[in-house]
């Protein structure tokens, strides 16, 4: 898949530093930066109230132990194999690239929806050796008034 102008001009979109030096620990079974990403959102947030779509540039890796995602230097996915009590977020992994829906009312303050599409072009082989292409995880609280685009 082709990188965004913006990962190709100013390199926003690669994976930040110190996540990509906590993943050389793990085995990398796939790892993408200067991907599209697409945000949908709809809800409340404290100075928002209704939807927005943006597009963003960003990165996603799958390890043996996690699959993480970020925009720009922000991470968004942190989701580890291993947990099983997580609420409030999930993800799926399939041909088109990563799907994440996050449950905004995680942070208290919030209500609606959150859809981040995180573009990668995955072969069925691929998709089969990912130790996981479905799961639940624990999304920051803080960073549902950031995507709503108001001060948390």
């Amino acid at each position: 898949m082709s990188k965004t102008l913006r990962y190709r001009l100013f390199k926003a979109g690669a994976m930040p530093d110190a996540l990509r030096d906590e993943i050389k620990q793990e085995q990398v079974l796939f790892l993408d930066e200067g991907i599209p990403v697409t945000v949908r959102r709809r809800g409340t947030a404290p100075g928002f109230s209704g939807s927005a779509t943006g597009k963003f540039s960003g990165a996603l890796a799958i390890t043996d132990r996690r699959i993480v995602a970020s925009i720009s230097k922000t991470s968004m996915v942190d989701a580890a194999y291993e947990v099983k009590d997580a609420t409030h977020a999930e993800l799926a992994i399939n041909e088109d690239g990563l799907h994440v829906t996050v449950d905004a009312s995680v942070n208290p303050r919030c209500t609606g929806e959150i859809k981040m599409h995180f573009k990668a072009q995955f072969t069925k082989q691929q998709i089969d050796q990912f130790p996981a292409r479905q799961m639940k995880f624990h999304f920051a609280p803080e960073l549902v008034p950031k995507i709503f685009g108001v001060p948390g």
